[in-house]
Parts: C-alpha cells; structure tokens; sequence
C-alpha cells in the first residue's frame, strides 16, 4: 500500500479499489496498450478528473493494477500452499489450481503472467519491481511448503527446495499459457502432473 493510498478515506479507497479491479478485468482481457483511461472511466462511471484524484498517470493505474493481481494470485495461493503437509496436500494445490480454469468460460491463464507477457520489452522499470515482488513470493510460499514436506520426512533433507520451487513455478506458468493459448485442460494438467512426480523423485 502506497503513502497516498493509506491517506485515502474508507469511501476514497473503496473507490480506488473499484477502479483498479476494473482496470484489471480490461487489461488482462483486452491488453494494457489497447485500454485508455477512458475506457476505464466509463467502465466505472468515473470521470476524468476523478481518475487524476487517484493515478498521475496510466503508468500509475497499470502499477496499481499489477499490484492487485499479484496480490489476488497470492492470497489464493496462500490459502491452498500453507495447509502442505504431505505430496497429497500439493496435488490439492494442483488440483485446485485447474478448477479455477476449468470453472470459466474459457482457459484464462494465469493474469499475473498475462500481464508480465503483454508488458515485455516495454519501458516498464516501474512495474518490473512489483512484478519481481509478486513471483518471489509465489515461489517463496512454494518453497516453504516444500520445506514443511522435507521437515515432515516425506522429501530427503538434502533436497534443494528453492530449485524444486522454481521448477514447479516455471512448469505451471508454462502450462497456464499452453493451456490459454490451445484451450486444451491437458496443457495443464500434464505440466502439473510432471512438476508433482518430480517432487516425488526426492521422496524419502
């Protein structure tokens, strides 16, 4: 949370709030370059100088909107990861992790991802950070959940849990974006099925 977001009112932050989730829902469904401020405004009733009062700039709104979706991602992701305490407990991870897919009308991918792909190449040293943070920490509650399992005894405790983290974040990225860009579930569940037999590889 930013300086000028705690100096918000409850009804000030609320509205923030209901600008940025439909910044988000636009930008991921429709690309960051091609949603204006305007079209944010009237999405949201929302007027030119009422947007001003909120973000300096669309590069701001775009910062605000990474932030929420990385915050999103993680909560979720917390939820399911800090209950690991057996490799059953990360298939229910994965398995989740599909329902959510499989529960829209489309294979939707993963929107942190989404918006880091659409953003590549951009000058966007304003949003690499929050981006950067938003990853680090996904994979940290992988790694964590990964270290109760080698402390529980159900992995060898010579077993490098922040390369087992990174691999399984990668292998599910990788399959979110198999799976958005085919609409095909197996782009999915086959990369996660593969990332969990790994993890079994370092079983006791």
């Amino acid at each position: 949370m930013t300086e000028s977001t705690r100096t918000l009112t409850p009804k000030g932050r609320h509205t923030r709030d209901r600008i940025v989730n439909a910044a988000a829902n636009l930008m991921v469904h429709k690309g960051v370059a091609s949603v204006s401020l305007d079209d944010v405004g009237r999405a949201t009733a929302t007027s030119k100088s009422q947007m001003y009062h909120y973000f300096s700039s669309k590069d701001d709104l775009v910062g605000a909107v990474v932030e929420a979706v990385g915050a999103d991602i993680l909560s979720f992701q917390g939820e399911l990861l800090r209950n690991v305490q057996t490799i059953d407990d990360l298939e229910t991870w994965a398995n989740a992790i599909v329902d959510v897919q499989r529960g829209g009308a489309l294979f939707e991918g993963c929107p942190l991802g989404t918006l880091a792909n659409d953003l590549a190449g951009e000058n966007n040293n304003s949003v690499q950070p929050i981006f950067d943070d938003a990853f680090a920490r996904w994979r940290e509650l992988l790694e964590v959940a990964l270290d109760t399992l080698v402390a529980n005894g159900v992995l060898r405790r010579e077993t490098d849990t922040h390369h087992l983290a990174v691999a399984t974040l990668s292998t599910l990225q990788g399959g979110l974006l198999m799976a958005k860009a085919t609409q095909d579930e197996a782009a999915l569940r086959i990369p996660l099925d593969a990332a969990l037999a790994y993890v079994r590889s370092f079983r006791v």
